[in-house]
Formats: structure tokens, C-alpha cells, sequence
């Protein structure tokens, strides 16, 4: 070791000496704005997304399987899933684990509550092949790919908003019911002509 090393070394020990250390009431402080961020940040989750993309199977091809599914709950589709005899099945089942595994690990969602609210087979980019053919020519081929797209809904946010219009359908009738009656006997009045005494 040189001189200039060693005088860079004093120089930052120096330094860690002269720093004071942080007070405990910064530190508390400091874990009680984190705790706040943390209580503010947990917002209530309504849907889980996941997607596979440029999977070599044509979107068409897929769409025969997630057409099956779209609507039901997940442990369901995967039994459902199951049955089907199709190559993109296995592409549609590691994209349904891989949404409920989001759900569970990152926002801690229950997997009997999902069910699979939105699914979707779309156009990936298509690859160019020739194939060749007689008297000089060549054939096209297209080799297809898909982008799939799930989005698992929460099935207590969607109980709750069925209820309110089911109160509001029988409140209506009561009204519908409570008008009519109160109009027939105003018309009956109306009828009545006016007895002069």
C-alpha cells in the first residue's frame, strides 16, 4: 500500500467517526410514515391479470378452448380443462395457475372466490415458411402465433353489486303497485259527478 492509500483510508475512518448516529425518535418516525404508506397503499383488489404471449398456437385453435371456460370458477375450468383433448390446453391451464398464483401470493385472494371474468385469444405475430411445389412454385406457410390474456374477477365484489339492484327492482314494484292504486281512486273520484244539494 502506498502513502496516498493509507492517507485515503484515515481520511474515511475520519469521516464514519464524525457522522452522528440517527436518533431513535427519526428511526420511530420514520417505521410509523412507512406502516401509514403501507395501510394506504393496500387497496381492495377487484381483479387479478396474467398473459402469455407469442405462444405457438394459432389464436383460432385457442379460442375453441377458452371459449369453454370463459364465465366459470376457476377450480372448475381446470376440472373442465382437464377433459378437453386439445394442444392449447396446456397453454390455457399454466395461464390460469399462473393468474391464481398472482392472486394468492400477490394480493392474498382466496382461490375459491376467482372465477375467471374475462379470457382472450389474440393475433401474435405470424412466421413466413415456403413450402415447395411443383414446377418451380412454392406454397406459403404460416406458422401462427397467439397472445392470451386472463383476468380473474373476485367473486364477493360481484355478489355484493347483484344484490343492490335486486332491492331496488322490489322497491320499485311496491311504488309501481302503491301508483296505481292511487290513481284508480282518484279516477273513481273523477268519475263521480259532484252531487248538488
Amino acid at each position: 500500500m502506498g502513502k496516498d492509500q493509507k492517507k485515503d483510508i484515515k481520511k474515511k475512518e475520519e469521516v464514519k467517526e464524525t457522522k452522528s448516529p440517527k436518533s431513535v425518535l427519526v428511526d420511530e418516525d420514520q417505521v410509523k410514515k412507512e406502516d401509514k404508506k403501507k395501510a394506504t397503499d393496500k387497496k381492495e383488489v377487484k381483479e387479478v391479470k396474467a398473459r402469455a404471449r407469442f405462444l405457438k398456437v394459432s389464436p383460432k385453435k385457442a379460442k375453441l378452448v377458452i371459449d369453454e371456460i370463459r364465465g366459470l370458477q376457476v377450480d372448475k375450468a381446470l376440472e373442465k380443462l382437464s377433459l378437453i383433448n386439445k394442444w392449447a390446453t396446456r397453454d390455457v391451464v399454466k395461464l390460469l395457475n399462473s393468474a391464481i398464483a398472482n392472486a394468492e401470493n400477490n394480493f392474498e385472494l382466496n382461490r375459491k372466490d376467482l372465477y375467471i371474468n374475462h379470457i382472450a385469444a389474440n393475433q401474435g405475430p405470424t412466421l413466413h415458411r415456403w413450402k415447395p411445389a411443383a414446377f418451380g412454385r412454392a406454397h406459403p406457410i404460416r406458422k401462427r402465433t397467439a397472445h392470451l390474456d386472463i383476468i380473474l374477477g373476485f367473486k364477493k365484489a360481484k355478489a355484493e353489486k347483484e344484490e343492490k339492484p335486486e332491492a331496488k327492482k322490489e322497491n320499485k314494484k311496491s311504488d309501481k303497485k302503491a301508483d296505481k292504486k292511487g290513481s284508480k281512486q282518484s279516477s273513481d273520484k273523477a268519475q263521480e259527478p259532484e252531487k248538488i244539494i
